[in-house]
């Protein structure tokens, strides 16, 4: 089959049958003849690429909290205090919020691909700056790259997934990507750990900037452009389905519709190295970058409570239950209990539930049959484990015999359940404030 990359061809097509998946449920979206869209992709490319971005998410974190358990060698060899030594990882932390608000601009403009590339880059650069950095102004300046650059991941990471994945498909990939992004701050302090007793404090930069290299080296040949422009004209599925649903109550485990089953087209070489130009080549003119993209477009997303209740809820309960600790911890215990960096490493959590979409399967299937689309706030729903598990645990870290600060953790256990109390309203008004305020779009 001969394949155009006009994406004019889909809209020409004779025969415009709905693709479905193995269960006969139509694919949202729908997939394009373009042999450049990256739902036509092979499935072993488009999880290589869901492995590449994990990757890159896990790195963005343990860039910026690898040193954390060495914070008091490092502090003794500048001359500096153990709280001034943790300002490194602050300004890391910081410039890594300003990253995704650059990157992703760029990458919705002029690909993915080169997005990544040189946010690798950056990191690698970086890092090697931070080891070698002979005065803590240095470090700070070369921190301050280091948390800027590798961010990249953590903006794009999701927009590639929806780049690659259908509709059915993106939870389970969503949550290993979210499980690695937040497991790499967690893990890094073992690594670190380890790495600062035998090598010293220096080398935990140095392996963060062996392990960027090996990762540009991988997305450089393996990495595929994901940006594609879809067409806005797609087959409607919707009103088929509406009219497949019978009027008695009988459920079926799928409408009874008409379908062709997909199957991704084979990938020829031409179109592989085609996507690994470092631009994108099928970038449509219309597509050009504002200034505006950099900073409007991103907080006009705040307007929508189902975009700032969830990221204010994120952002404190993250904020809380895992840097302020990685910050703060690892120099308490050394000064109270005289944990080395190795048993400072190991406090942090190894790993996170197994995140799933069942809930929400089983919402579109019922949504499909009657015509319309599935909730999104019901996903929502798997946030009630964290929301009552984090403020707990924030209860019980300072009631140890010599630890204290019990006011402390108590207020920022009080702020994580009142920036929960917005998403409750958000799980049974959000429909209704979709509605009224209208349905985020992409910038």
């Amino acid at each position: 089959m001969a394949f155009s990359n006009d994406d004019s061809d889909f809209d020409k097509q004779p025969d415009k049958k709905v693709k479905v998946d193995s269960t006969g449920l139509p694919l949202l979206p729908q997939p394009t003849t373009s042999p450049y869209d990256p739902l036509n992709y092979p499935n072993w490319l488009r999880y290589t690429i869901l492995a590449e971005i994990c990757m890159l998410a896990f790195l963005a974190t343990l860039n910026v909290a690898i040193i954390n358990p060495a914070v008091v060698p490092l502090s003794a060899e500048f001359g500096i205090a153990h709280v001034t030594g943790t300002y490194q990882t602050t300004v890391a932390i910081g410039m890594s919020a300003l990253g995704p608000l650059v990157f992703t601009p760029f990458a919705n403009i002029y690909g993915r691909r080169p997005a990544y590339l040189l946010s690798i880059l950056t990191g690698f650069a970086s890092a090697l700056g931070s080891a070698k950095a002979k005065s803590f102004g240095t470090l700070i300046l070369a921190r301050a790259i280091n948390g800027f650059g590798p961010a990249a991941a953590l903006g794009l990471g999701a927009g590639t997934v929806v780049d690659v994945f259908f509709e059915h498909e993106r939870g389970k990939a969503m949550g290993l990507f979210t499980l690695m992004l937040t497991n790499g701050a967690h893990l890094a302090p073992i690594v670190g750990g380890y790495v600062a007793r035998d090598l010293g404090w220096r080398w935990c930069f140095y392996v963060g900037a062996i392990m960027n290299g090996v990762m540009f080296v991988v997305c450089f040949f393996f990495m595929p452009e994901t940006l594609f422009d879809r067409p806005e004209r797609q087959v409607d599925v919707l009103p088929s389905l509406a009219e497949s649903d019978s009027d008695d109550n009988e459920k079926s485990p799928a409408p009874d519709f008409v379908g062709e089953p997909f199957q991704s087209p084979p990938m020829t070489t031409k179109t592989y190295l085609n996507r690994l130009w470092i631009i994108d080549l099928a970038r449509p003119a219309s597509r050009r970058l504002k200034p505006t993209d950099f900073i409007i477009m991103p907080f006009s997303m705040l307007k929508y409570p189902s975009v700032a209740f969830p990221a204010l809820f994120y952002a404190v309960t993250y904020g809380y239950a895992s840097i302020e600790p990685a910050l703060t911890l690892a120099t308490l215990f050394t000064e109270i209990y005289h944990f080395d960096t190795v048993r400072n490493g190991t406090l942090g959590e190894l790993c996170s539930s197994p995140v799933t979409d069942a809930m929400m399967h089983r919402a579109r299937r019922r949504a499909l049959q009657k015509g319309v689309p599935a909730s999104a706030e019901i996903r929502l729903q798997g946030i009630w484990t964290g929301a009552v598990t984090v403020p707990a645990s924030l209860l019980i870290i300072p009631f140890g015999d010599k630890i204290g600060f019990q006011w402390s953790f108590f207020v920022f256990a009080a702020i994580c359940v009142a920036t929960f109390l917005p998403i409750v309203a958000l799980m049974f008004r959000g429909e209704g404030w979709r509605k009224r305020f209208g349905e985020p779009a992409a910038y």
